[in-house]
């Protein structure tokens, strides 16, 4: 079975219960959820890929039950190690005999299906591990398998690992699928963080069908009216804090 696993959780500091801001009357994860369940309707009818939430341990993420319902039966919350999301991802494909793990974060609203497809082929065909790149920030797209992931995480099990936790794997072990797209693309900024990140995704969110749209076109609205203009001044200090983060985990 493959699993698509969005890690989120709702203590964040920076943007409080950011999951869970509403747009067009519905949470941000659930459009992220609704992508993908659209993208893999298939695959998930014939029981063949499972979406997860997968979160941790703690009181405050039990929110996450409270929006998806009877009709949401595509996708469980899965309550997982609170400081270890790689050993959190091993958990749940354990529990539910996933061989196969798309990572996606949760704040990656718009992460791309059409990259997630990529992944699971690469997957298919015996990569262990592979990740998209040439995507904005928070569309690309990753994924292993349990056996390297069960590998990587030996020994460390109980460690700290939530900011730069890629590094647990060996990267000569590890496939990257080369996206073309235009070099501004860099400098979209498709994650949420603040809020601005926030007004960024409202806006996209409002203006665009995003359920059922490719990457090109969303990448091309984008940039045409100018709504990465909204958030572009906060990467530096994204990438401050996820700097500092990494480092204090070390």
């Amino acid at each position: 079975m493959i699993g698509i696993f969005i890690t989120a959780r709702l203590g964040s500091t920076r943007l409080s219960e950011k999951h869970l801001i509403e747009v067009n009357s519905k949470p941000l994860i659930k459009h992220l959820v609704e992508r993908f369940s659209f993208a893999f309707k298939e695959v998930i009818e014939k029981n063949e890929l499972k979406i997860f939430i997968t979160t941790s341990i703690k009181p405050e993420n039990k929110k996450f039950e409270t929006i998806f319902d009877e009709h949401d039966v595509e996708v469980e919350v899965f309550y997982g190690s609170d400081e270890n999301i790689p050993f959190r991802h091993l958990q749940c494909a354990r529990k539910f005999d996933v061989d196969f793990i798309v990572s996606i974060d949760g704040d990656d609203i718009l992460c791309s299906t059409e990259a997630s497809k990529l992944v699971i082929d690469s997957l298919m065909n015996g990569s262990k591990m592979v990740y998209t790149s040439g995507l904005p920030l928070g569309m690309n797209s990753t994924g292993y398998s349990k056996d390297f992931l069960e590998n990587s995480l030996k020994g460390i099990e109980s460690n700290k690992l939530e900011t730069g936790w890629g590094k647990i794997f060996n990267k000569d072990e590890i496939d990257i699928i080369q996206l073309k797209f235009a070099d501004e693309v860099a400098k979209i900024r498709m994650t949420l963080d603040y809020e601005p990140d926030a007004d960024f995704f409202k806006k996209v969110i409002s203006n665009i069908d995003v359920l059922n749209v490719s990457d090109k076109v969303l990448i091309d609205s984008i940039i045409k009216n100018e709504w990465d203009q909204l958030n572009k001044h906060l990467d530096d200090i994204y990438w401050s804090n996820f700097n500092k983060q990494k480092q204090e985990e070390n």
